[in-house]
């Protein structure tokens, strides 16, 4: 069944199309509050969060964005509400990817990530869901604006202010050479 069929089900209070909506975003939603809050935890609440309110909100959904877009929205809108209100630690945050055979290289693999997660946590919440957005979750600069509601040169102004700080507090991972570019 196509998405607009199953939104139109799930307005109408058919729980079991609003489930196939809930497939077909789940992991999409909690990778994106898990990059913005920072653990596993509140990444489930705030994705559950989300999808309550959406479940709620659906009979006010009026199309004007895409689904997805209005999804990501509340997905955003509920993870920083988290992050408010929990002070995050750098205890907070969970390793993405842990695979390998050599120990070595895993141990530095994995001190790379803690690093350019509590790299990314330090950021100011508008910058840090601006990267999460753009260049983890690979959103186009419009669907961000229309996600964060705020024009597209703000968002392209929180992805230059973060991008940098990221840099500034990362130089040291950079290849030899290529801390001056």
């Amino acid at each position: 069944m196509d998405e607009p069929s199953l939104i139109a089900r799930s307005r109408g209070g058919d729980v079991e199309a609003y489930d196939y909506l809930v497939g077909a975003y789940q992991d999409r939603i909690y990778h994106v509050a898990f990059r913005i809050t920072g653990n596993r935890e509140d990444a489930w609440d705030a994705a559950q969060d989300a999808f309550v309110r959406a479940y709620q909100g659906l009979r006010s959904f009026r199309g004007d964005a895409g689904f997805s877009t209005w999804l990501h929205r509340i997905t955003v809108n509920a993870a920083l509400d988290i992050v408010r209100r929990r002070p995050r630690t750098a205890g907070d945050l969970d390793p993405l990817w842990a695979s390998g055979d050599d120990p070595a290289s895993e141990a530095v693999r994995h001190d790379v990530q803690r690093r350019v997660h509590q790299a990314i946590a330090g950021l100011p919440p508008d910058q840090r869901t601006a990267i999460v957005l753009r260049d983890i979750q690979g959103f186009a600069y419009e669907e961000i604006a229309q996600i964060l509601q705020v024009p597209v040169g703000t968002v392209r102004s929180r992805l230059a202010r973060g991008r940098e700080a990221l840099r500034v507090h990362l130089a040291d991972l950079a290849p030899a050479g290529e801390e001056e570019r």
